[in-house]
């Protein structure tokens, strides 16, 4: 089952998205480092779950102060839609009225998820 699971998370548009980007990245990361003056605030959290918006906002900053090039052009361009993803996901968050049951069920596993994963 766990292979079946890996197998299927490589075949997740998202996941290839996300991979290809982490590759844009490396491989650009001299040309977006510069001269290595440019200032932009980095959340002091290490859980980048919960700053997600000034991590996006960190992006816009390198944008605008980045020379573009055809490959950096694509790694914001997918950084954009990486973005588009997460606020449609986000809108998943709304949730309608349920019986307390549901909601301490919900509850338990937001809190499992915080014990292994943060």
């Amino acid at each position: 089952l766990g292979v079946l699971c890996s197998a299927f998370a490589v075949e997740n548009p998202m996941n290839r998205l996300v991979a290809e980007t982490l590759t844009l990245l490396s491989t650009h990361r001299t040309w977006l480092i510069g001269d290595g003056n440019l200032m932009i605030p980095t959340p002091e959290n290490k859980n980048h779950q919960l700053c997600i918006k000034e991590v996006f906002q960190g992006i816009d900053t390198l944008k605008n102060q980045t020379a573009h090039g055809e490959a950096v052009d694509k790694l914001f361009q997918n950084l954009s839609l990486i973005k588009e993803h997460i606020e449609r996901q986000k809108k998943r968050c709304a949730g309608k009225k349920w019986k307390v049951t549901n909601f301490l069920n919900y509850l338990q596993l937001f809190l499992g998820v915080m014990n292994t994963e943060w």
